[in-house]
């Protein structure tokens, strides 16, 4: 269990199907367990995953055609460089940068700065990077992991800010080839699955729908997990909505900050 301590809660965090343990905290979130449990809220969450026991030449063969040309070509033609870049203060700050103006864009809240350091520090989050072979980075992507599964918690490109469609389609291979270099990577550590990280199990939303799309490219398939909270003490009950209120206000204002300094620039 992962320990978060502010100024009047201690959180508890769980993943996967792992055991909080006996460490007293106010609260407890759990993501992405098999089954609900039996205290609490509890809702369903979705997700797509690939079983990483295959060989790599079968992992390949299960993408659709257009993923699998552009992870090629991304390697072979562009020369697209992707490393695992150390998850210093300094590096998650420069990525939260990259991805708060990406989250403008998208009309997304800005990245949790302070969740970001303490898992880096507990040494369950990895960075990645791609970039050209002059060094401009196209594209990041942050996975939580643990002995068994690396599961992508944000990513983010420039997708939309390129000034020419050539340059669109080589930041979107870049992006293909970053996740194809992080799952043989993950794979060749002994993890089982590689987790996308959701999947919208709706049919209006078209953004949404689009983003599957990317994801089931890679092949895998979908589950159906469970996100809950368990809310120990009144403190935390209190505490946990006067924190929810604060952080929306914030993130709201955060991102009205971003907009005005991209329209004065």
């Amino acid at each position: 269990m992962l320990v978060y301590r502010s100024l009047f809660l201690t959180r508890g965090e769980v993943w996967f199907d792992n055991s909080p343990g006996s460490e007293p905290v106010d609260w407890v979130l759990y993501h992405q367990r098999s089954r609900p449990g039996a205290k609490g809220k509890w809702r369903p969450f979705y997700t797509r995953v690939i079983e990483l026991s295959q060989p790599a030449d079968w992992l390949l063969a299960q993408m659709d055609g257009f993923t699998a040309a552009d992870i090629k070509r991304a390697e072979k033609k562009d020369l697209t460089i992707c490393k695992q870049i150390d998850a210093t203060d300094a590096n998650l700050s420069e990525f939260a940068d990259f991805y708060d103006r990406f989250a403008i864009i998208k009309n997304l809240g800005p990245a949790d700065r302070h969740w970001l350091e303490r898992t880096a520090r507990a040494g369950m989050l990895d960075l990645w990077a791609a970039e050209s072979p002059e060094g401009h980075r196209h594209a990041y992507h942050i996975f939580y992991r643990d002995a068994q599964r690396a599961r992508s918690m944000l990513a983010a490109s420039f997708y939309a800010e390129a000034s020419t469609k050539d340059a669109q389609r080589k930041i979107g291979r870049a992006n293909r080839l970053l996740i194809w270099n992080c799952m043989l990577h993950y794979r060749n550590a002994g993890l089982e699955i590689f987790d996308l990280g959701g999947w919208y199990n709706g049919t209006t939303d078209t953004a949404r729908l689009g983003i599957n799309k990317f994801k089931e490219g890679f092949g895998g398939k979908v589950v159906r997990e469970f996100e809950g909270e368990c809310l120990r003490t009144m403190k935390a009950r209190a505490a946990l909505l006067t924190a929810r209120l604060l952080t929306k206000w914030r993130h709201r204002r955060r991102r009205d900050e971003l907009a005005a300094t991209l329209n004065a620039a």
